[in-house]
């Protein structure tokens, strides 16, 4: 049963797991008999072991002797509640409250439970409260544990995510498996919770094991070692109790301990050198917790009908005596049918507890159990003295816990000590390493995320759920354009029923096999209609991708499958991980922990596959020195004194050549211009920001989203209230856009406006200049408004947003608004002002309305850099996507850039289209776009898929005064020159 097992663990020197680690491996090569294992074994306990303080020891040796027989026996009982809301009224409370007053358990196990809809998890406040109400309603301090094999996200709503054991251990990196002990630890101990049941210390050297499997960190036993110790110590060093199971080793059974009894089929010798290994290493690393399996064991025990959790043989002569371990022998779950099946409840406690079992987890009717006790004492079939082994125990673990002094926990710091941020993104990464690539004979991946692609996703679930794979189709949504998804689970929908859609619908399908562990199912396998549409899907002739999220093992069943992916869980950063590694977020490196016999995949085999990084990449020597005549046409204009100094950035199919010229200014001491200097991109900021941000709200990423053809009083009504009303009730966020508003180019509002508001008032009373619609007037009064409706409609303002949702995400990290003013002397300089505030404008915005308005506006304020710049035109040659960021749809990209007919075709939404005579010179297509900046700057992009080009250019011709005009033929020359040396000369001149 996934998730009900017991482990304890004691503190130990860093130096401990390093001793552990050469002791393996010094195993691996020259295996010492058992005796001198044993030897061995017992020493590291001894060394490993913590004393209690004086006063603990003093709290357990009183706390015993004044212990009644019936307090006693109830310690070493764990039975169960599931942390919801329980109100205590209830029967499940008057339950609790039975199980504390009456049975005197020595603690609880949170659970989960079943539903129609699947399994309902506990969450992290109520089990937290009802865990400060037990503590505080019984006498002695409850122990409480929970199975947190892949932290605490496996029991709760909430808390830090991890992958399976095996996925770990596939990532290769042992201090992953102390990270998530780490965590897990600390999050338990924040909700109350002390004992982690974990880790799985079972080797898993049989494919055909339905209930370890993916729960193993693999089938090298020496290798299982070094992270099931690692798991112990991250626990350990942080203040929780862990649990090495299944005792003496789970993983060569072919059938689930959930059922019946599983059979261990090894030779006392193989146990030495197999199963064993793990545990001597936990011992070694000082757990207080070794948890047992129901299974039979031959080689161990004789009568197959003994159970190791019942034989005196493996826990008493094995486990203490040769193994030399000291701490809590715990059980695994006792309503499991390796032990139902044979024994009633009362009697399997007492077995267990006569064999040397200190904690009995789960009693089926903890009642029986407890009544059974009560007679095996009173009977002297357990003595007291046997009794009282193990409640010392208990109660030392419960001092080593601090429990003795502070029982509960401070529910209002929860959200403090639990569900960071900060550990989900250490999770996703150790998720992130163990993603496997098993077979891709077509060289499939990593995908190319800036290629128009539309997706199938077959998500098969082989438990019952009511929306299989989740997580991964809104991964892949943000990924491809498109994603068609059928579900089919064992419950809700039988995949028999699923009919595939025509193959002209998609372009790729991705098959995700989603086959979790799960107890009392028998099997790790795809149920057979999901097979069969499976089967189908191969046989299209469509590019197939198949994903194994969970046994690796699966691979055997689909040969046809040439591209196969492996996850080993089902979880949420699994999902995440796989579609980052499908796309080359994430670099494939993970190797398999276990042998796939079948396909011939031995242990360590994994197809690496490099990240790909989805940004632009340096043009060659060559490819550069093909752009001079571009560089000498900037060079000759810095001659002219068109400008003092110039970045050029040319981006073509996905490599840029970057450069500098020149220098900030006419001074002979001027410092030279860097292809990262920072320069006023003017109305640049229309396009770069204003623009994404409305089609970021068009595409509904906002609460409230933009209605492009909305009239814009809907946004602002003061705008209702000026003059011209049957021609002011016509203009919309498309009007704005494409500027044939109505209103006037510039108004020089700075003269006389004291702060935004001050500006706003007065474009509401702008009388408009010409009726709206009917003619195109380049406005950036219309920009303003524009951003003003932006920051109304998503309540922050435009240089938060513009950081946000633009700037960060595309690694633009020299672009902002009013730059501090330590980065001004690296900036380009602007005019000198004479007539606003009389002195050089360098690192403050040049635009007068802008300044007025406070320095951030819609269509001036920004600065930025020829490489950030260069980064937003790839993302928008690449549909909305760069460097695995998705800004934008592919769709929204499309519809922004193409002309509108409100405009004449000269405008699109936002940018501007080439025209005869313009400045984008002779060659670029009629599809491309670009837009202009009063100070000298411009972009221009050409999105034709035989071009897929861009220039950005950044001067700051207004220095020292806006008079100079020689900038607008050393556009056209420059155009025309990158085209040529791109060879696009050809093409008819416009």
């Amino acid at each position: 049963m996934e998730g009900r097992r017991v482990r304890f663990l004691l503190l130990i020197p860093v130096f401990s797991l390093i001793l552990m680690t050469q002791k393996a491996r010094s195993q691996n090569t020259n295996p010492p008999g058992r005796e001198a294992a044993a030897s061995k074994s017992a020493a590291g306990a001894k060394s490993a072991s913590k004393n209690l303080t004086s006063a603990a020891s003093a709290w357990v040796e009183s706390t015993l002797r004044k212990m009644t027989v019936d307090e006693k026996i109830g310690q070493l009982l764990f039975t169960t509640y599931h942390g919801s809301l329980t109100s205590t009224d209830s029967p499940a409370y008057e339950q609790l409250l039975h199980d504390v007053q009456d049975l005197h358990v020595g603690g609880f196990i949170v659970v989960t439970h079943g539903s129609p809809l699947g399994i309902v998890k506990s969450q992290a406040y109520p089990t937290a409260v009802l865990a400060n109400q037990l503590q505080a309603k019984s006498k002695l301090p409850l122990l409480i544990g929970a199975d947190f094999e892949r932290g605490t996200a496996m029991r709760y709503d909430e808390g830090t995510s991890f992958p399976t054991a095996m996925a770990v251990a596939a990532g290769g990196y042992p201090k992953d498996a102390y990270t998530m002990g780490k965590i897990t630890a600390l999050e338990a101990r924040a909700t109350g919770v002390q004992w982690v049941y974990a880790p799985d210390s079972d080797v898993n050297n049989n494919p055909g094991n339905p209930i370890i499997n993916t729960r193993s960190f693999g089938e090298n036993p020496h290798r299982v070692a070094e992270f099931v110790s690692a798991f112990v110590k991250g626990v350990e060093d942080n203040g929780a109790l862990a649990t090495a199971k299944h005792f003496p080793g789970h993983g060569d059974t072919a059938a689930d301990s959930h059922i019946d009894l599983p059979t261990i089929p090894a030779s006392r010798e193989r146990l030495e050198h197999l199963e064993l290994v793990p545990f001597r290493a936990a011992i070694t690393a000082g757990v207080d917790t070794i948890m047992t399996g129901h299974l039979s064991v031959p080689a161990l025990e004789s009568d197959p009908n003994t159970p190791a959790t019942l034989s005196p043989k493996i826990l008493q002569g094995l486990l203490r005596k040769e193994l030399g371990y000291q701490g809590l022998i715990v059980t695994d779950a006792m309503d499991m049918g390796g032990i139902t099946v044979r024994y009633a409840p009362g009697e399997a406690a007492v077995r267990a507890v006569a064999a040397g079992v200190d904690c009995v987890l789960m009693p089926p009717v903890p009642d029986a159990a407890f009544e059974a006790l009560q007679g095996a004492v009173k009977s002297g079939r357990i003595s007291k003295e046997r009794l009282d082994e193990s409640v010392r125990r208990i109660l030392q673990a419960k001092a080593r816990l601090g429990l003795y002094k502070n029982r509960l926990v401070d529910v209002n710091a929860l959200n403090h000590k639990f569900g960071s941020v900060a550990w989900q993104k250490e999770a996703q990464e150790i998720s992130d390493r163990g993603v496997t690539l098993l077979r891709d004979t077509p060289h499939r991946l990593p995908l190319d995320g800036t290629k128009p692609s539309r997706a199938l996703l077959l998500a098969f679930y082989a438990d019952p759920e009511p929306y299989p794979g989740e997580d991964l189709e809104r991964e892949l949504r943000t990924r491809f354009d498109s994603v068609t998804t059928l579900r089919a689970d064992t419950r809700f929908v039988n995949a028999g029923i699923l009919r595939l859609p025509p193959t002209d619908s998609y372009d790729m399908a991705i098959v995700a096999f989603f086959v979790r562990v799960s107890d009392r199912k028998g099997n790790v396998d795809v149920p057979p209609e999901q097979a069969a549409l499976a089967e189908q899907v191969y046989k299209t002739g469509k590019p197939v991708i198949t994903v194994g999220f969970g046994s690796p093992y699966l691979i055997e069943r689909f040969p046809q499958a040439e591209t196969w992916l492996g996850a080993f869980g089902i979880s949420d950063v699994a999902q995440i991980s796989v579609a980052r590694a499908l796309f080359g977020e994430i670099p494939v490196r993970g190797h398999l922990p276990v042998t796939v016999p079948g396909v011939n995949l031995k242990a360590g085999f994994g197809i690496e596959v490099t990240a790909n990084a989805m940004t632009l990449q340096p043009m060659d020597a060559r490819e550069d020195g093909q752009l001079r005549p571009a560089y000498e046409v900037i060079e000759k204009a810095i001659k002219d004194k068109a400008f003092p100094g110039a970045t050029l950035a040319v981006g073509f199919r996905g490599k840029v050549a970057i450069h500098a010229f020149g220098k900030l200014s006419y001074d002979a001491k001027s410092p030279a211009v860097k292809p990262a200097t920072m320069y006023d991109i003017a109305s640049l900021t229309k396009v770069v920001v204003t623009t994404t941000l409305v089609e970021k709200l068009a595409e509904g990423d906002f609460a409230v989203p933009l209605d492009l053809d909305a009239k814009i009083e809907r946004y602002l009504p003061e705008w209702a209230s000026g003059p011209q009303p049957e021609w002011r009730h016509r203009v919309t966020v498309r009007h704005l856009l494409t500027h044939t508003s109505g209103l006037p180019p510039f108004k020089e509002y700075w003269r006389t406006s004291k702060s935004k508001q001050d500006t706003l008032t007065k474009i509401f009373a702008e009388p408009l200049e010409y009726e709206p619609g009917t003619k195109e007037v380049y406005s950036d009064l219309g920009i303003i408004l524009m951003a003003e409706i932006i920051e109304r409609l998503t309540g922050r303002t435009l240089d938060d947003l513009a950081k946000s949702f633009i700037f960060s995400p595309l690694g633009m990290k020299d672009s902002m608004y009013k730059p501090p003013k330590k980065l001004w002397p690296t900036i380009a300089p602007t005019e000198i002002d004479n007539n606003f505030r009389h002195r050089l404008i360098q690192g403050e915005v040049h635009d007068e309305n802008a300044f007025a308005i406070g320095s951030v506006s819609g269509h001036a304020g920004v600065f930025s850099t020829a490489p950030d710049l260069a980064a937003i035109c790839q993302m928008l040659l690449n549909g909305g996507v760069y460097a695995h960021q998705r800004i934008l749809r592919r769709t929204t990209v499309a519809q922004f850039t193409m002309p509108q007919q409100l405009s004449g075709g000269t405008r699109t939404l936002g940018w501007a289209v080439p025209t005869s005579g313009g400045l984008s010179g002779h060659y670029f297509s009629a599809h491309s776009f670009g837009h202009t900046g009063f100070t000298g700057t411009s972009i221009w992009i050409d999105p034709e898929p035989d071009r897929q080009l861009f220039v950005v250019f950044l001067t700051n011709r207004v220095h020292p005064t806006r008079e100079n005009q020689k900038i607008q033929q050393v556009r056209r020359d420059l155009h025309d020159a990158v085209m040529q040396a791109l060879g696009f000369a050809t093409a008819a001149a416009l």
